[in-house]
């Protein structure tokens, strides 16, 4: 996932892709067009993102839903076999896997991703979470630890995982959290690189993401706040002499008119929102992280309802193509692309936005 760095922002080609196609996308609303995973259309889908030209497929990894009369997230693939059988079926696009630190253990999550590394070499990734839904440790058996301790914990795990990637004997790993013997592992990523990203707003997030991987997911709340958070996380990296980049995520609704998508973003956003499975997020969101306040997480409620708080992107092919590209200017690397129903709309996404971002500079020709 190399790229040139001579546009506006430093970059020249926005890297796009999906995001939580695994399950029911990033929608807590009741609309009846809404995404559901099969294996089929999961399939169909990776197939036509790559012939598309898109970049890469982000999957979230869910343990339990949110409840009310959705149950959004209820029915999720395993990221890690979700994954696995795409890479094997596509030739380009770059699949990037979601485990949960607290919930699998090291040697497991390195064993799984080395593999996956030798079906679609070079074409792997890992979205590292610290743990945020207390329901979901709840279901586990396992205590929730305090909010920057979490990193603590995964800033070890990654550190025994990389071990495993990279030494040839077996060697002991006496830390805080694990207390290995004769720990090995094989076989190796043979790729050359499993592409690493971890989430996170906070200070303890970023700090693990800008030290100890390649990508950072932010939240796009604002362009200024965005082109702020690229600028923080750049000069961090640098000062420590590492180039972390930045994803973000935003609700695409492209209609041919203004009208038409700014109508059936009030509904999903609105009209049918899952009220009862939005008040669980926020509460999960809101109150258990400390990404960002309860306040923040309440005043976004029609986002939330929309896309999980992801940044809404509404309205004509040529609007949706300019935000895209304002969005590129705050110096993100990636965008991952929310839709109501990926598979029905990427087509027209394909045909109407996409050349408009090569012409425009945005993207390069695929």
């Amino acid at each position: 996932m190399e790229q040139d760095t001579n546009g506006p922002g430093g970059v020249d080609h926005l890297e796009l892709g999906f995001f939580g196609a695994n399950g029911p996308g990033t929608s807590l609303s009741k609309v009846p067009e809404r995404w559901y995973p099969t294996w089929e259309n999961n399939r169909d889908l990776a197939l036509a993102a790559e012939a598309a030209g898109l970049d890469f497929h982000i999957p979230f990894a869910r343990w339990k839903g949110f409840g009310g009369e959705s149950d959004p997230a209820g029915v999720t693939f395993d990221p890690i076999v979700w994954a696995a059988s795409l890479l094997a079926i596509t030739k380009k696009i770059t699949l990037f896997t979601t485990v949960h630190a607290p919930f699998t253990h090291p040697i497991v999550a390195a064993k799984h991703v080395s593999t996956m590394d030798q079906i679609g070499p070079g074409r792997v990734g890992i979205n590292i979470v610290s743990g945020w839904n207390a329901d979901e440790a709840d279901m586990f058996g396992i205590a929730q630890r305090e909010h920057d301790e979490r990193y603590e914990y995964t800033k070890e795990w990654l550190d025994v995982m990389l071990k495993l990637w990279t030494r040839d004997r077996p060697f002991h790993h006496e830390g805080r959290f694990f207390n290995l013997r004769g720990a090995i592992g094989a076989p190796k990523p043979r790729g050359g690189k499993v592409t690493l990203m971890s989430a996170g707003a906070s200070s303890a997030g970023r700090s693990f993401a800008v030290g100890h991987c390649d990508l950072l997911f932010s939240i796009l709340v604002s362009h200024e706040a965005c082109r702020d958070e690229v600028a923080r996380v750049k000069e961090i990296a640098s000062r420590a002499g590492r180039r972390v980049d930045v994803y973000t995520a935003a609700c695409i609704v492209c209609r041919p008119t203004r009208k038409e998508a700014e109508a059936y973003y009030e509904r999903i956003s609105r009209e049918m929102a899952d009220e009862p499975a939005i008040d669980n997020a926020l509460r999960l969101l809101g109150l258990d992280c400390q990404s960002f306040s309860p306040e923040f997480y309440a005043s976004f409620r029609g986002r939330f309802a929309a896309s999980i708080g992801h940044y809404p992107i509404v309205g004509t092919p040529s609007d949706v193509a300019e935000e895209i590209r304002r969005v590129r200017d705050t110096g993100v690397r990636g965008l991952a692309l929310c839709f109501m129903d990926p598979a029905g709309e990427l087509p027209y996404f394909r045909d109407e936005v996409l050349p408009r971002l090569v012409d425009m500079g945005v993207r390069r020709p695929s």
